[in-house]
């Protein structure tokens, strides 16, 4: 009978596991709710260029940008924006105050006001982010900074 019942576990949990395997992410936010794919198929980053950035949705509190990164940022700080950074797709380095975190896809960040931070690509594909500003984004907010 324990054997019986060793087998039944692991068949649970191996049931459990498979409905954790990996799967394309669904995000159900404005303009993105077709599908992250359709959205990048429309929407793709310039020839040389290294990011590409679009508004997909807002609130009265934030704005949402789907944010693709074939290279890599220049050192910058937003002076009103607090960001909220969830990694969709790919991986990378993402620095903030001089502190390197390793991010996949799944990993979620936040960059406080006025922090000096930049993404920079570790993959060969383009990475993908979902960035909320918050309060939402109206005005340049942008401010590069020397390394």
């Amino acid at each position: 009978m324990p054997r019986r019942a060793e087998c039944l576990g692991a068949l649970i949990g191996a049931a459990v596991l498979a409905g954790c395997a990996p799967r394309e992410p669904r995000v159900h936010i404005g303009a993105l709710a077709p599908g992250l794919e359709a959205f990048r198929a429309t929407h793709v980053p310039a020839p040389g260029a290294n990011i590409r950035a679009d508004e997909v949705g807002r609130t009265p509190g934030s704005s949402f940008h789907l944010i693709q990164v074939r290279g890599g940022e220049q050192p910058h700080r937003h002076v009103t924006h607090d960001l909220t950074i969830v990694v969709l797709r790919g991986c990378g380095v993402l620095t903030v105050e001089g502190v390197e975190t390793r991010l996949a896809a799944g990993d979620v960040v936040v960059v406080p006001r006025g922090a000096v931070h930049w993404f920079s690509n570790t993959g060969r594909d383009v990475a993908v982010a979902l960035v909320a500003f918050t309060p939402p984004l109206d005005v340049p907010d942008t401010v590069p900074v020397e390394r």
